[in-house]
């Protein structure tokens, strides 16, 4: 019963986020989702954290992508990339198709802008399991879908107002 509420809470919600919640590009094909962030890189993050912890998610790694950058001597701007998995639904994927380990874990990326705003940028589960056209992967990646969204609300503070990020 709570995942159909979490389902509805969702789908509802993305039918009335404001149009700048979103990249002008994110329904085009094979580019990754945007949503803009109501809270700074460090608190977007934090609750990225907390969400997926909440939810029983293992973080596998965090790559800070301005102390990568500074290996090669480039300075960079603040982001990472999370890598998270649920152990359960990563074994019922890898049953309904072995080959999509290579979509595993599913990775959340979380950047900010020369003008303060920060983005998290992903791609949803359907989109990276859809080429394999396996119909038990479907389903699943339909539920995942739904708890990346919610994640994903849950850190950037959406919904809230309809301000749009020029």
């Amino acid at each position: 019963m709570k995942r159909v509420r979490i389902l509805l809470v969702v789908l509802i919600i993305s039918l009335f986020l404001p149009t700048g919640a979103w990249s002008s590009d994110v329904r085009t094909h094979g580019q990754p989702m945007v949503v803009n962030s109501h809270n700074s890189f460090s608190v977007t993050i934090d609750k990225l954290k907390a969400a997926l912890k909440a939810r029983y998610l293992a973080i596998i790694f965090e790559t800070y992508h301005k102390e990568v950058m500074a290996l090669a001597g480039i300075k960079g701007k603040n982001g990472i990339t999370i890598g998270f998995v649920d152990a359960k639904m990563k074994h019922d994927i890898l049953r309904a198709e072995p080959r999509a380990a290579l979509e595993m874990p599913l990775r959340i990326a979380v950047r900010e802008s020369d003008d303060g705003a920060v983005d998290i940028i992903y791609y949803q589960p359907s989109y990276l399991f859809k080429h394999y056209q396996n119909k038990d992967l479907d389903k699943l990646s339909g539920k995942m879908n739904i708890l990346v969204g919610s994640i994903i609300l849950e850190a950037t503070g959406w919904p809230k107002g309809v301000e749009k990020r020029h």
